[in-house]
C-alpha cells in the first residue's frame, strides 16, 4: 500500500480532523525524538574530531570544502558526518514547526 493510500485510509478511520491531527502529532513527536538522539550521537562524534584536530567542525568544513586541508580519510569522515548533522538539523527544524 502506498503512502497516499495509507493517508486516505487514516482519514477514513479518523473522520474527525482533530483525531487524525493528534495521531500525526504523536508520529511526528516520535520521529523528532529519534532525530534528536541521532543529533546527539553526531555531536559526540564531531566533538571527537574537533578535539583530535583542535578545530571547530564548521571551520573545518569550510576549509576542507575549499581544498585547504589534505585528503586524509579522517577528513572525509568528518566532512560526511558534518553534512549528516546539517541535514538532521534541518529535518528537526521542520518537524518542530508541527510537533
Amino acid at each position: 500500500m502506498d503512502i497516499a493510500r495509507k493517508l486516505e485510509l487514516l482519514q477514513e478511520i479518523y473522520s474527525e480532523p482533530a483525531e487524525l491531527d493528534r495521531m500525526l502529532g504523536k508520529l511526528l513527536e516520535l520521529a523528532l525524538s529519534q532525530h534528536r538522539l541521532r543529533l546527539q550521537r553526531y555531536d559526540r562524534e564531531l566533538g571527537e574530531f574537533e578535539q583530535r584536530y583542535g578545530m571547530d567542525s564548521a571551520a573545518f568544513y569550510q576549509q576542507f570544502e575549499a581544498g585547504e586541508l589534505g585528503d586524509a580519510i579522517d577528513f572525509f569522515e568528518w566532512s560526511g558526518l558534518y553534512e549528516l548533522r546539517q541535514d538532521i538539523l534541518e529535518k528537526i527544524r521542520k518537524m518542530e514547526l508541527f510537533a
